[in-house]
């Protein structure tokens, strides 16, 4: 019968078990994952109503646990919204300070900056409550959903009770159960409404809040900037009348003051309360980068002298010595370069005053450890060697001396202020400090001089001596007058810009230089790599790179000397005002930006039509089966399409529209007609010379009687070189309209005639085979057509024999030549007679007295034998 039982109570059992799994939800604060009313309960999960009444008091009980758990909770909050109310109205405190020092008419830089970082740091950590308070938001919402939707199925459950037909005692004990777990469910709920209104409430206030410290910032940074520019050419009127012993008193007083707080308690209270607002995590960060370079520094340090000794040649010297200066000073440019990306990236500091001593303490520390290895290993003349050891030993001092002093000037402006009286005598002494020096400098400087050249050292130029003893005195003695004529703030700025410009020069010097040596060295490579049969040129990469290592150099130079000068934002203004300007000539526009684009467009053209040439010849063409002239065109027109190419989009770049492109063709044809006709003739013609392919790179052709190798088809002429190895530049329209032998062409056979004379008498056919052999056992002479041999003529002296013979048009005259001195030779060996002209001389009549003495001659006397040497070569003739 139990399960009899079950399916008579099964609706208030399925309501009893969504009740109490739905309150187990509630404390679980999840959605509750159990069946619904119109689920299906299987025999197997049957349970008694003794069983569910224990299980809904036991909720019950838990949810009265969960109450007070709610008030104990309900209190924090309030402690949190008190503890919160208090720090906004510490933040409406200081906004308020900070709008009533924007309303004093002159305010101390400092002052203003400490004002600003404070605002950057109150706006950051509201920023996080905000976002906190988003997310309670967000959680309370979402609880606040769950808990309607309790509410409304503990109503439906009890809207479904009363259609149920149960004992009444079961009845009433499962409704007075659900209004018991109702009234919580709503006791809860107007907890949450008033949780959720005192929420938005305060939320209301964070934003109005933010929106005040978010408009002061801006307008403290506005009034900084302004300031600060005013500051510095604000003229002090009143000199020399606070000097006086009450202010000088006053001011050391003040100083003791500034002294004697940071061994408060208070002091460091509000540093640490600072540092909260700032964000420890990024301090910690930024800390933990550097601990990383410190660890690393020593392995780094290792690897750098490593390349360092691997070029210790005299090309590499100014690229050494930049790895030297790096090397040696990587502690400090980790430093700088952290501190700078802090303040890149505009993070809040914990003390504003103590940031900017650290980062000029360190700009000062790089400086000088710079200056000093430059003066060490960059001045390297044997020449001068006593001036390079006293430029190295007094200014290496002056170096070391100028590094604690600017230390101690920074470290007490950051106690006293810039606008101390204190920091203004401790700068009026630095200057006067400086120009003494500089005199007693100069002096020793030309005493010096003197004594290197009585030693036969060679001295600099007096006119560069001269240049940088007037800049030192313009440099120091300008200092001097600002700072009495009342510019002071004027007056360090100019110094400190003027040590700017040093540490500037020293390295465009070295960057310059040692671009100049890279340039010098892929010369130098390319020198010892020629030969006199294949001159090489420079690698078209390697160019494109020093060109742009150059223009780089130019640009961080310029862009150097206006952020020394000026402030970053005003760098920034600048450059992009001058890349922004325009030229206007007519319809056209030009702007230095788009020169400047356009002529890397160019560098960039050029380079490719290089690279693409070597591409083509040896990736691609080189594996197909062309002839060399056709592939000679191939490249040819691809780079003349390139540079077309690149030219019409560098014009794009300067703004010539296709408009402005027919008024300059429009020029072009009226230059044409006029006096750009033979140009634009052999413009054409060497066009002709490409796509219809005459003669090629390679053919050996004859023009005008000069025999010569077509070397290059450019667009105006074509170059040549002759068999004297003289490069001959003749215009393309030659080709075009005057007659041109090709020997080459199609075909690079000739035919060769050889004569040969013999006597009279000789043996014809040993001769025509002496011939053949001959030419049979010379190699480059060309198996077919065959060489023959010909008998052309009964001349006066001798028979003539022609010798045909076919050969490549490279051995146009080396074979022939060959040729004769084996047919001379080999003759001699056969005794075959090479014939020569002769006469035969009949004597009609002689002189009797030749024959006085006896009777006739036993044997007749050649004609040749009666004649001087003079006589028969006149015969012969």
């Amino acid at each position: 019968m139990p399960f009899q039982r079950f399916m008579t109570y099964r609706p208030v059992f399925v309501l009893v078990l969504l009740t109490v799994l739905s309150l187990m939800g509630v404390v679980l604060s999840a959605p509750p994952s159990f069946a619904r009313p119109d689920d299906k309960i299987t025999p197997s999960s049957a349970v008694s109503p003794e069983t569910v009444k224990q299980t809904l008091e036991n909720a019950l009980k838990s949810e009265k646990v969960n109450d007070a758990e709610i008030e104990q909770s309900l209190k924090g909050w309030d402690l949190l919204q008190k503890s919160v109310a208090a720090e906004l109205d510490a933040y409406r405190i200081q906004n308020t300070t900070h709008g009533n020092l924007l309303l004093v008419a002159h305010t101390r830089t400092e002052d203003l900056e400490a004002a600003l970082n404070n605002n950057q740091l109150v706006i950051k950590s509201l920023a996080a409550r905000i976002e906190e308070y988003k997310k309670i938001g967000a959680t309370a919402s979402e609880k606040m959903a769950q808990l309607a939707d309790r509410i409304a199925i503990a109503e439906n459950q009890l809207a479904t009770l009363k259609q149920e037909s149960l004992p009444e005692a079961d009845q009433q004990a499962l409704r007075a159960n659900l209004n018991k777990l109702r009234d919580i469910l709503a006791k809860r709920k107007q907890l949450g409404e008033a949780f959720l209104k005192g929420f938005e409430e305060r939320s209301i206030q964070m934003k109005d809040l933010m929106d005040a410290l978010q408009e002061t910032g801006r307008r403290l940074e506005e009034r900084l900037q302004t300031q600060a520019k005013s500051d510095l050419f604000q003229r002090n009127s009143q000199v020399f009348s606070r000097m006086s012993v009450p202010a000088l008193s006053s001011e050391l007083s003040l100083l003791g003051n500034q002294l004697s707080t940071v061994f408060t308690a208070a002091f460091w209270q509000g540093q640490w309360t600072n540092f909260q607002r700032s964000g420890g995590v990024h301090q910690a960060i930024f800390l933990l980068l550097f601990a990383v370079a410190l660890l690393f520094r020593r392995h780094v340090r290792r690897y750098v002298q490593s390349v360092e000794q691997q070029i210790e040649t005299p090309p590499w010297r100014m690229r050494r010595l930049a790895l030297i200066l790096l090397r040696r000073s990587f502690v400090l440019i980790s430093a700088v370069a952290l501190l700078w990306l802090y303040d890149f990236l505009e993070l809040p500091y914990m003390n504003i005053g103590l940031a900017r001593f650290l980062n000029q303490t360190f700009l000062v520390l790089l400086a000088t450890r710079w200056g000093i290895d430059f003066l060490q290993r960059g001045l390297n003349d044997a020449a001068m060697v006593t001036l390079q050891t006293f430029l190295q030993m007094r200014l290496r001092h002056f170096l070391q001396i100028s590094r604690l002093v600017a230390i101690g000037y920074q470290a007490l402006i950051l106690i006293a202020g810039s606008g101390s009286l204190l920091v203004w005598m401790t700068r009026l002494a630095i200057e006067v400090t400086l120009i003494i020096w500089l005199v007693i400098f100069w002096r020793a400087l030309r005493l010096t001089l003197t004594q290197g050249v009585r030693q036969g050292e060679a001295a600099p130029p007096n006119a560069r001596i001269v240049l940088a003893q007037g800049w030192s005195y313009l440099v120091a003695g300008g200092a001097i007058l600002l700072e009495l004529t009342g510019y002071g703030l004027l007056s360090g700025h100019w110094l400190v810009s003027w040590a700017e410009t040093l540490l500037l020069a020293l390295w465009a010097h070295i960057g310059w230089l040692a671009v100049q040596e890279w340039y010098a060295d892929q010369k130098t490579a390319v020198t010892a790599g020629d030969d006199w049969a294949s001159p090489q040129v420079a690698g078209p990469v390697v160019w494109f790179m020093v060109q742009m290592a150059r223009l780089v150099w130019l640009s961080a130079l310029l862009a150097g000397a206006l952020l020394v000068w000026s402030s970053t934002d005003f760098m920034i203004a600048s450059v992009t005002q001058v890349f922004n300007l325009a030229l206007s000539v007519g319809s056209l526009s030009f702007s230095i930006k788009g020169v400047l684009l356009a002529v890397i467009i160019v560098c960039a053209t050029h380079v490719a039509t290089r690279l693409g040439r070597k591409f083509l010849s040896e990736n691609v063409l080189d594996s197909r089966d062309f002839e060399r002239g056709l592939k000679d065109s191939i490249i040819t027109i691809t780079t003349y399409v390139v540079w077309g190419l690149g030219l019409l989009l560098a014009l794009g770049i300067l703004g010539v529209n296709a408009t402005s492109l027919a008024v300059v063709f429009g020029a072009l044809s009226i230059g044409i007609g006029f006096g750009l006709q033979n140009i634009f003739n052999n413009f054409i013609s060497g066009l002709i010379l490409l796509f219809e392919r005459p003669i090629q790179v390679g053919d050996i052709v004859e023009v005008g009687g000069l025999w010569a190798t077509v070397k290059q088809i450019n667009v105006r002429a074509t170059v040549v070189q002759t068999f004297d190895n003289a490069s001959v530049i003749i215009p393309n329209s030659e080709f075009i309209s005057q007659q041109v032998t090709n020997w080459s062409f199609k075909d690079p056979r000739m035919r060769r005639n050889i004569e040969v004379g013999v006597a009279y008498g000789s043996d014809i056919d040993l001769v025509e085979q002496t011939l053949l052999d001959i030419v049979q056992n010379r190699r480059r002479v060309l198996k077919y057509p065959k060489p023959e041999v010909l008998f052309i003529d009964h001349a006066d002296s001798a028979l003539i024999f022609r010798l045909r013979i076919w050969v490549h048009v490279d051995d146009y005259w080396e074979v022939p030549s060959k040729i004769r001195f084996d047919i001379d030779r080999r003759f001699r060996e056969l005794g075959i007679e090479i014939a020569f002209p002769q006469r035969d001389l009949h004597i009609r009549s002689a002189d009797p007295s030749i024959f006085a003495k006896g009777s006739a001659p036993e044997s007749p006397v050649s004609p040749h034998e009666c004649l001087t040497p003079s006589d028969q070569s006149d015969a012969d003739s």
